[in-house]
């Protein structure tokens, strides 16, 4: 039997699931901030084209760029290579990333890295390019694992528990184009399955890039509608992170901080898509979201969206718009005096009223920036012949969060139907 297999069986089990979700609530708050891995990060106005130098510095030899074909049409890495170009560093483009990328985007980059012999890696794009380039590493570093076999199950640590753990990723910077799903500086990254319509979350400290490269000059066109998605992204990370299980005071700070600078900077970025320190600022949110995640992990909300969006198609963004204020009622309760505690920390809940008119304040508020920016608030797509396979996507993609309740089979099907509409 599958790993994946028995993990679907035990997490019916909710005592089960419970005892689990302690374990890694209390990793994340003594064990995570220990592990995660160090990380340089270069920002400001015109800091892509440094990356040569920083490849320089590290000894690289032949470079692997990992983008998409939009980010390339629009000319953005042509600072970049440039620069590459004027110093002489060899390097070899693969821009076949698809908005959601999938195992084959995975395997031909990789082939590609070998094949021209290459010796590092940068990620350039959004959440998919990075995604892309990091699992990529992982692939260098163990060749005879599969991206499904990295992503089966949880996806938890697949490298860090194999022998490949004296070996080190190829030396990677990720460059991001968009600012919200902080992929720049996680310890993780999602890659579609079309076969079995299922998005893997693959999660390991190896996975962090070297080098993380904030420039707001390189997201200058990003249309409207995107910005404000990444920007919804960007909430969520540092959101599920503070009200989760694993929380800690230094996750705890990022949340905030990554938080207000999104709520002050999105309508800024969406009527004025020039303006630099807006864009800077929600480039910043992103990663400090980003550093939520990797200190304090995530909660229901990502398997629900994870699943939603590969089944149907969505963009991520779109779904946690959604998804979000629905999954922050459902907790109720169990998360109301962190969410109130949140919603004041962050400027939204009013210091004078109880903790639950403080909570309802801050899921009303991310309902309000849905509406304004035309994001529904439910999925008709979904349908319920599909409820059986969604479910057990999102119970074995949670089974290791450190979420504050677990919801059986039937619990998620209700809230399936609510976010259906």
């Amino acid at each position: 039997m599958k790993v994946e297999d028995v993990v679907r069986k035990i997490a019916d089990y909710p005592v089960v699931n419970n005892v689990v979700k302690i374990i890694t609530g209390v990793l994340a708050v003594v064990g995570i901030p220990l592990l995660v891995p160090f990380q340089d990060v270069y920002e400001g106005i015109g800091e892509s084209v440094r990356a040569v130098e920083i490849l320089k510095q590290h000894r690289g030899k032949k470079a692997l760029i990992v983008t998409d074909k939009t980010i390339m049409k629009l000319g953005i890495p042509k600072p970049m290579l440039k620069a590459m170009d004027k110093a002489g560093f060899p390097y070899v483009i693969y821009d076949d990333v698809e908005p959601n990328p999938t195992i084959k985007n995975i395997e031909d980059a990789f082939a590609l890295y070998c094949k021209e012999r290459c010796d590092c890696i940068v990620g350039i794009g959004g959440g998919s390019a990075m995604d892309t380039a990091k699992i990529v590493g992982c692939r260098v570093l163990k060749p005879e694992q599969s991206v499904v076999q990295m992503g089966r199950a949880m996806g938890a640590f697949p490298i860090t528990l194999s022998k490949a753990i004296t070996r080190k990723l190829p030396f990677t910077i990720a460059i991001p184009t968009t600012a919200g799903t902080g992929a720049e500086t996680t310890a993780a990254a999602v890659v579609s399955d079309h076969e079995h319509d299922r998005k893997y979350s693959i999660l390991d400290f190896k996975m962090r890039p070297h080098v993380a490269i904030l420039d707001a000059t390189l997201f200058t066109d990003l249309p409207p509608y995107v910005t404000v998605c990444t920007a919804i992204d960007a909430l969520c990370h540092n959101l599920e992170g503070y009200i989760g299980g694993g929380h800690n005071l230094r996750g705890d700070e990022y949340a905030i901080r990554g938080f207000r600078l999104a709520l002050e900077n999105i309508d800024k970025a969406y009527n004025d898509g020039k303006d630099i320190e807006a864009r800077q600022n929600l480039c910043k949110a992103a990663y400090y979201g980003g550093l939520t995640l990797n200190f304090e992990l995530t909660g229901y909300v990502h398997p629900f969206c994870h699943k939603i969006g590969a089944k149907y198609n969505l963009a991520h963004g779109r779904c946690i718009g959604t998804i979000l204020p629905i999954i922050l009622e459902e907790y109720g309760k169990k998360i109301e005096k962190r969410l109130a505690k949140f919603s004041v920390a962050v400027g939204v809940g009013d210091p004078n009223v109880s903790p639950a008119v403080q909570a309802k304040q801050l899921i009303q508020t991310l309902r309000d920036i849905s509406e304004k920016y035309g994001i529904p608030d439910n999925i008709p797509e979904l349908e319920e012949a599909h409820f059986d396979e969604i479910v057990d996507s999102i119970m074995i993609e949670n089974f290791v969060y450190p979420t504050v309740v677990s919801y059986t089979r039937d619990e998620i099907i209700a809230i399936l139907r609510k976010i259906k509409g």
